[in-house]
């Protein structure tokens, strides 16, 4: 019987809209279907109710008007959302705690592919749960699932537990996949739809608004301030995505204060907070010791009884939420989070008489967060106040602080000297790495020089039917056509030259048919022999080692000048067997292995190449380039991400190195192995992170 709640399918503006959400709603379908499929049980016979179930629900979210409130979405879907009765409300339960999870899981990419749904669908606002393919849509078919499992309640528990670790695993690189379909169709993320009102009482520095230049905020940060707005119950969206007084009036003034209380309210505000920084420079005790890596309080609205609905109060709640989220942050040392801690007073003070803070990514005072976040990246964690770095750091924060500057290029002379500690850093990250570098230049040259020796050899082996020329080629000249590679390469002459002598070699021993023949080998022997103990040498061969294959080879020889064939003995201490085994165990690590390279000091855990087309797919990176700072793990250490400086990638094989001299090694790793990392959500460029906007996000994910 057809769903009685089901809705028509989205109503695009255009076919071209039509088609990418079907596009957008497929892959969500099919991704998901494999995630859940794999919790195995007898999920599988279900699963066509839950892809089903998926895509109505992406449906009903595509087609339905935006909601005022992001906490109303059971009003959309309540008649889907509550299909379980009484004696399964508690399948009911799991699953709303299942959505949150999910959400959590889904991270970064699920809040861009919300921004992006917000442009497709051409909408001023979404909350969270309004997202067609955020975690409500899988819930759905979650429930569907569950209506038709014939376990137990136990059992359908278990599932649930099945089914919902797989989908956290898989969100994130699923959210991705969505979001390249959608921008590779042309969907760009949402502009922001709040435009900060500059005309109260406070203008910025110069008395003149913001400038027709001023660059946009990021969707996060204006999203953030939009919750803050709704949770007021203040204000409400209007035409064009504008946010009016819940009296209709615009939000340019506070309709509880007049112009004059309003700007006596802003001066006694900023009064309190200079007096606050003043008492808590100076008062160790309040909790801003210098010597403390802990971080203080963010400052709320209600802290400083400002009343909700003020543009102040706005202002102080979004920025302490920002705070709140960097001081959770994993990438961040804890010393720096008390160092930008500190900053927190200054900066609610340069927010509130200069709203354009928020609307504009290129503002100093964010740039500034960004920059110290930005100078602390490969640092440890538990680093602590003493490193010399986080002393730095900390000079430039007091600087910022002292009340003698007045000056109003402070900002601007604290982002240059952090710059300046960034490039120096990198650079002094750069040299240390050179050794390492060098090691898996000479590694890799090795690879490659026996790689063709054996590509020489092969080639050889083909051309002889000598037992004992063979064996000698397999053990001995081979290293010696090795050497020659790293020496010079395959063009140089030392490769050259080797490569005919053992071409000569192979020809000495074959019987000889004419005069001319006999005389050419006759002329060449001792020439030959020269030649060849030289190659000999150069690889470490002793007299006494080689002396047995040389005295043979005089037999060879002079058979062959008699024309005759090679008989087939065996000379003492040349065994005929093939050498490949015999080579030295210092030699370079065979393709696709896992070594470690060292000298002395210098050590590199030095991944090899496995998939030679996939190196070669991964030639160009997507998002991370040589200079970046990046978070990844090593395969066999999944559980231990690393933080290291990009420092080198080969423009021949792609082996990128990274390093942390925290570490006390470099890693060498293949491009398309960190590629997979980056694409799949494990490993991220670290030193291009905007930290007040990833902040932002942050502190989204948290309000939900």
């Amino acid at each position: 019987m057809p769903d009685q709640h089901q809705p028509p399918p989205p109503t695009p503006a255009n076919d071209y809209r039509a088609q990418v959400l079907l596009a957008s709603r497929n892959l969500f379908q099919q991704r998901l279907r494999k995630l859940v499929g794999e919790a195995g049980g007898n999920i599988s016979a279900s699963l066509d109710a839950f892809s089903r179930e998926v895509g109505d629900a992406h449906d009903v979210l595509a087609s339905a008007n935006p909601l005022d409130g992001f906490d109303q979405v059971a009003s959309l879907t309540a008649s889907r959302l509550t299909l379980m009765g009484d004696d399964d409300l508690e399948v009911g339960i799991r699953l709303r705690e299942i959505a949150t999870h999910l959400r959590d899981a889904g991270g970064r990419e699920l809040w861009r592919s919300r921004s992006l749904y917000l442009t497709l669908l051409d909408r001023t606002t979404m909350g969270p749960d309004n997202n067609p393919v955020g975690p409500e849509a899988i819930c759905e078919g979650l429930a569907a699932l569950c209506a038709q499992h014939d376990g137990s309640i136990e059992q359908t528990f278990a599932m649930l537990d099945r089914v919902e670790d797989l989908l956290c695993q898989g969100l994130p690189a699923l959210y991705a996949e969505i979001n390249e379909l959608l921008t590779n169709l042309g969907v760009e993320p949402a502009q922001a739809h709040y435009t900060a009102n500059v005309a109260s009482p406070a203008r910025p520095a110069g008395g003149q608004a913001a400038s027709a230049g001023t660059q946009p905020a990021t969707n996060a940060l204006l999203l953030l301030q939009d919750v803050l707005r709704h949770r007021s119950g203040l204000l409400q969206a209007g035409a064009g995505g504008h946010f009016v007084a819940a009296d209709g009036q615009a939000e340019a003034a506070n309709p509880l204060l007049d112009d004059a209380a309003a700007a006596y309210m802003l001066k006694d505000l900023l009064e309190r907070l200079t007096a606050l920084e003043l008492r808590s420079a100076s008062s160790p005790a309040a909790g801003h010791d210098e010597s403390s890596p802990s971080a203080p309080r963010p400052l709320k609205s209600s802290d400083l009884d400002v009343p909700l609905g003020r543009t102040e109060a706005l202002t102080l709640d979004t920025m302490a939420l920002i705070f709140e989220a960097i001081f959770e942050s994993a990438d961040i040392p804890d010393a720096v989070k008390g160092i930008i801690g500190r900053l927190q007073i200054p900066l609610l003070k340069q927010a509130i008489v200069d709203p354009t803070l928020f609307a504009n990514n290129q503002h100093p005072a964010r740039l500034l967060i960004n920059r110290m976040a930005r100078a602390a990246v490969g640092l440890p964690p538990n680093t602590g106040v003493d490193h010399p770095l986080c002393k730095r750091i900390a000079a430039i924060a007091s600087a910022l602080r002292d009340p003698r500057e007045e000056s109003g290029d402070g900002l601007g002379k604290a982002l240059a000297e952090l710059d300046a500690l960034v490039n120096e850093g990198d650079q002094a990250v750069r040299a240390a790495a050179a050794g390492h570098i060098r090691l898996v230049v000479e590694h890799e040259q090795a690879i490659a020089a026996q790689q063709a020796a054996e590509t020489w050899l092969r080639a050889s082996l083909a051309r002889t039917r000598s037992p004992e020329i063979a064996a000698f080629l397999e053990r001995y000249w081979v290293r010696v056509m090795a050497a020659a590679a790293q020496a010079g390469g395959t063009e140089g002459a030392r490769w050259q030259q080797d490569s005919a002598t053992g071409g000569e070699l192979i020809w000495s021993v074959q019987p000889k048919q004419t005069n001319e023949e006999r005389k050419h080998l006759a002329g060449m022997a001792s020439s030959l022999i020269k030649r060849i103990g030289g190659g000999l040498d150069g690889i470490g061969i002793s007299s006494a080692e080689r002396l047995p294959f040389l005295n043979r080879l005089f037999d060879l020889q002079t058979a062959a000048l008699r024309g005759q064939a090679q008989e087939k003995v065996t000379p003492a201490g040349l065994p005929l067997e093939r050498r490949s085994q015999g080579r030295p165990a210092s030699g370079p690590a065979a393709k696709g292995g896992t070594c470690a390279l060292g000298s002395g000091e210098l050590q590199v855990h030095y991944l090899a190449h496995a998939d030679d087309e996939a190196t070669a797919r991964a030639a160009a990176s997507s998002g991370w380039q040589v200079g970046d700072w990046l978070r990844f793990a090593l395969p066999d250490r999944e559980q231990e991400p690393l933080c290291g400086l990009c420092c080198w990638q080969s423009p021949s094989s792609h082996t990128v190195l990274l390093f942390n001299p925290v570490w006390g090694y470099a890693v060498a790793l293949p491009s398309a192995l960190l590629e997979q990392q980056v694409r799949a959500g494990r490993a991220q460029v670290v030193s291009g992170m905007a930290t007040f906007d990833s902040a932002a996000e942050r502190a989204l994910r948290l309000l939900d």
